[in-house]
């Protein structure tokens, strides 16, 4: 069930929390009863009267909090199409490499940082004779 943190995932608002769509914008797919899925009709419909108060004036658009400054991505696929597409793109600083899922906000931001375990495979091959060297004193 969708509520006012939901964010649409189609459309012109997409990646917009539905407190944050414009009223009008919700109404018009009531009146014009093209709704996307189940969940935005039943959405539009428990919270119509809300929706109207709001484009009215009568109640104020909720402020959105984010506890990181962070661009998001709604989900670890679409942190990772974004990946793919500048993985050929030249820039003068570090690129982002992975996606990780925020434990201050629960969306997925991108990152230049590799995990531990791959910068130690990334030495390893480089440095093979320093690891022979550790192995033989285990």
């Amino acid at each position: 069930m969708y509520t006012d943190q939901t964010l649409l995932t189609f459309g012109k608002y997409k990646f917009t929390q539905l407190c944050r769509v414009p009223p009008e914008y919700l109404l018009r797919i009531h009146q014009a009863k093209s709704y996307f899925n189940a969940e935005l009709k039943e959405y539009i419909i428990n919270n119509l009267e809300r929706i109207i108060q709001r484009r009215d004036g009568i109640i104020p658009t909720p402020i959105v909090y984010f506890p990181c400054k962070k661009v998001i991505y709604i989900s670890k696929k679409e942190a990772n199409k974004f990946l793919e597409s500048i993985k050929y793109l030249e820039q003068n600083h570090k690129k982002p490499v992975r996606a990780y899922e925020c434990d201050k906000c629960g969306y997925w931001h991108i990152t230049s940082r590799e995990t531990f375990d791959s910068k130690m495979k990334a030495h390893e091959f480089r440095y093979p004779l320093e690891k022979l060297k550790i192995d033989s004193k285990n």
